[in-house]
């Protein structure tokens, strides 16, 4: 391998898995967010705790796209496009984070992505069904919690006298 091809195939690992990496820093909230538009009943803290339990993809998986994706590249791309590319500009760093998510939308890609998560969780799948029951039980532990202190609420506003609020409404 050409080595000036070995410095750009590296430059581009480096990107993207550097943006993949990024990205995770922000998939908690993410997390939350999509459970607060799906589920609006769940709790605030009980999407917190779903965010904070999920666990983040494997890095091996974001390195073998990564690769695939750079072999792909350079099978397709005149080595000058691929050059410009890897000036290190952070609008030429989009460009092929932009590149990198239109190939992993691609058909041939879901299907890889489909399969490799599936291997992962057949070579995992306890580890997974340890990670679902702890989210069972941190869930039911957020529940609970939530529930004592509205009860702990209602008792406080019952001893003091207090009309519930919204209760005060006359017939």
């Amino acid at each position: 391998m050409d080595p000036r091809e070995a410095v750009m195939r590296l430059h581009i690992h480096k990107v993207l898995y550097q943006r993949t990496l990024e990205s995770q820093d922000g998939r908690q909230e993410a997390i939350r967010e999509l459970l607060g538009a799906v589920r609006p009943d769940m709790s605030s803290q009980a999407a917190a705790c779903v965010a904070e339990t999920v666990p983040p993809l494997l890095p091996e998986l974001h390195r073998k796209w990564i690769g695939m994706f750079v072999d792909r590249l350079f099978e397709t791309a005149e080595a000058s496009q691929v050059e410009v590319l890897c000036d290190g500009s952070e609008e030429n760093n989009a460009a092929l984070a932009l590149a990198y998510v239109m190939f992993l939308e691609s058909e041939r890609m879901e299907k890889v992505i489909a399969e490799d998560l599936q291997s992962v969780e057949a070579m995992g799948g306890q580890g997974m069904a340890e990670v679902a029951a702890s989210l069972c039980a941190r869930l039911s532990r957020v529940e609970e919690a939530i529930l004592e202190a509205r009860e702990a609420k209602a008792r406080e506003y019952k001893a003091s006298g207090k009309a519930r609020p919204g209760s005060d409404k006359t017939h």
